[in-house]
């Protein structure tokens, strides 16, 4: 991937405006319909005239369009930023942007400076903006992709741990109808599970089992477990991978997705990028590359069958239980 210096120069600003006005509900007060600067001031309980030149920015990003006066949504905006569309991404930018200032530690965390500067205060998001937010991102083509690259033909049971918001066993209970899916996670994660998966036909295939994957087995005899952004610090993954293990049937399938740095080809950027974010998070953490990952999982036991990128962020890999 390249980029422009006026990319790098622009990006705090366009991500300031964009945040805001997602902050504010512009795009979703818009919707489909074309607003008055007063219009929308009126309903997002702004001044208008400093909402104007927040709108002008807007257009001037291709965001949103003006005619005659009023303003609204580009496709562009309707896809993405209208709450309640597939592809909206709004709680993660808005959660990148709540952890913008932990990045200003950075090198002090890379001179191993144990006291962090102060005046950059941590802003934490609230737990459902993050469950969201990764949410949004695995909406993107993450949850179809793992869908079309896994086969599960014949697979009954499947752990799901640490399943979040639940997309990836929606997508596979939704191709597999006879797959029934058991998403293992903690108490206060799994009531946002629970109120995300409301409304989909495929909850009659799935289960919420509060539980800690780093604590004995997932479960009993089970055919698939899937991985998916769990296993990030070297710390604990062969703990978690080896609950994987004592969970599987003979010939049971592990899945790991995620988003992991090769490397050796300097890709996926993403991937590069999050190990970044990582060592922000926890300077302690040892971050985990897709080779380190492979070699994991061999000296637990499983035969690797296929490890691959899964989108441009990032990677899968499918193992088999063979004693």
């Amino acid at each position: 991937m390249k980029v422009s210096i006026s990319d790098i120069l622009l990006a705090p600003w366009i991500t300031g405006v964009i945040t805001t006005a997602i902050r504010l509900k512009i795009f979703s007060i818009l919707s489909d319909r074309e607003l008055t600067v007063e219009e929308i001031a009126s309903k997002c309980e702004a001044i208008p005239n400093y909402l104007k030149p927040l709108l002008d920015a807007c257009i001037s990003l291709g965001i949103l369009e003006f005619e005659n006066d009023k303003y609204k949504n580009s496709h562009f905006s309707l896809v993405y930023f209208v709450e309640g569309q597939r592809f909206y991404v709004g709680d993660f930018l808005e959660l990148v942007n709540d952890e913008s200032l932990q990045w200003f530690q950075l090198p002090d965390i890379i001179r191993g400076v144990e006291k962090t500067n102060k005046e950059w205060p941590t802003i934490r998001s609230d737990y459902k903006t993050f469950i969201t937010a990764m949410n949004n991102f695995g909406n993107l083509g993450e949850a179809a992709a793992l869908k079309d690259m896994v086969d599960l033909s014949g697979c009954k049971r499947m752990i799901d741990a640490g399943g979040g918001s639940g997309l990836y066993s929606v997508a596979l209970c939704q191709k597999y109808p006879e797959l029934h899916s058991t998403i293992l996670d903690v108490k206060d994660t799994l009531a946002v599970t629970k109120e995300m998966i409301a409304d989909r036909p495929e909850k009659r295939q799935i289960e919420l089992r509060e539980g800690d994957f780093l604590k004995g087995p997932l479960g009993d005899n089970v055919d698939i477990v899937l991985l998916s952004d769990v296993i990030y610090g070297g710390s604990t993954a062969k703990i978690v991978l080896r609950n994987a293990w004592d969970s599987l049937t003979q010939n049971g399938k592990l899945i790991i997705r995620g988003y992991y740095a090769d490397p050796k080809k300097s890709r996926p950027l993403f991937g590069a990028l999050f190990a970044v974010k990582q060592l922000v998070d926890d300077p302690q953490r040892k971050i985990m590359t897709i080779s380190m990952l492979e070699k994991n999982v061999r000296e637990i036991g499983f035969k690797i069958i296929k490890v691959t990128p899964l989108t441009e962020y990032s990677f899968v890999l499918v193992g088999r239980k063979l004693l």
